[in-house]
């Protein structure tokens, strides 16, 4: 049964603080948040999800909900997933032996979806719904010639440039971008796209679409080792985390009821300095998550894997 989160707050209510509270209180969603948390990472059936992307260039980028990509299809092939660290492991001589269908992560985030075009641009926003006046974006980079930008907002100086959102109206910058570095933007009634804009021949693309709730978007890239085309349909199985907000009617990724409220009894056994009940509040929803992922989970044999780079046909002067 799926649990929608104005559901499981009703349901944590009374295990919040030391005696319980009320399920409007605003202390319960932080209890929630540290219940929902502490579900995740106890290994509960539903932290996988499946993720289906269209790679332009080489470059697929991920969402917040994606946490850690275990298995990947390219193409409808099999493909290698690597850690942000790959590009420092010491290959050496097993460069050119390397998994052709790879996907590696880039270091660092990026609060775009898509890159500035090559040479710069100005960079635009644009509203789909009626937002309030104070609505804003500020957008945070360096010029063309790599220097930070500083412009000045109502008499201040302030570090990026800023836009007011308005419903079907494109707000450009004054300050042409080479590089973004960062996205400062208000809670808003509706999504919010970022774009950059040529304001003399009046062309535009797309660079990334935020939500409502997002105030500090960020990232993160894979860059794909593809054999040729410049797309690809990408499919990734990964581990998730939770979203940054969740609505009263959103769905959580949960759908056990008891094990929600064994996992919220254990946090409030801790809060109330009880190890010994935390502790064996812990046993027991770690047991019932077993059981509950072994009902869950498909026999059908393991199947063989293999290390591509490793195995027999790949190693050089190898003799059997």
């Amino acid at each position: 049964m799926a649990i929608t989160y104005s559901d499981a707050k009703k349901k944590v209510a009374q295990f919040a603080g030391r005696g319980g509270k009320c399920p409007a209180n605003s202390e319960v969603d932080s209890f929630l948040r540290e219940v929902l948390d502490y579900m995740l990472i106890s290994g509960q059936y539903g932290n996988l999800r499946k993720f289906v992307f269209t790679a332009v260039k080489g470059e697929i980028t991920v969402p917040y909900e994606l946490q850690t990509p275990l298995k990947v299809k390219i193409d409808n092939e099999v493909g290698t997933v690597m850690d942000r660290w790959y590009d420092y492991y010491p290959y050496n001589d097993l460069e050119g032996c390397l998994d052709a269908n790879l996907i590696v992560e880039s270091p660092g985030d990026s609060p775009l979806v898509y890159d500035l075009p090559p040479g710069g641009s100005y960079v635009g926003t644009l509203a789909i719904c009626s937002e309030e006046e104070e609505a804003f974006i500020i957008v945070k980079g360096k010029d063309c010639t790599g220097r930070e930008i500083f412009t000045t907002h109502k008499g201040e100086k302030i570090l990026g440039e800023y836009l007011s959102i308005r419903k079907g109206e494109i707000r450009h910058t004054q300050v042409k971008f080479g590089h973004i570095t960062e996205i400062v933007k208000s809670v808003t009634n509706g999504y919010v796209q970022l774009l950059w804009v040529n304001p003399d021949t009046s062309e535009r693309g797309f660079l990334a679409d935020y939500s409502p709730v997002e105030e500090h978007p960020r990232y993160r890239r894979f860059r794909l080792n593809t054999k040729c085309s410049p797309f690809a349909k990408v499919s990734v199985l990964g581990r998730i985390r939770l979203k940054s907000y969740y609505a009263d009617n959103d769905l959580i990724p949960f759908d056990n009821l008891y094990a929600l409220s064994m996992a919220a009894q254990a946090v409030n056994s801790n809060y109330n300095n009880d190890p010994q009940s935390a502790q064996a509040k812990d046993q027991m929803l770690l047991s019932l998550i077993n059981r509950e992922n072994n009902i869950k989970k498909i026999n059908n044999g393991k199947p063989i894997e293999m290390f591509v780079p490793l195995s027999g046909g790949s190693i050089k002067n190898i003799i059997f």
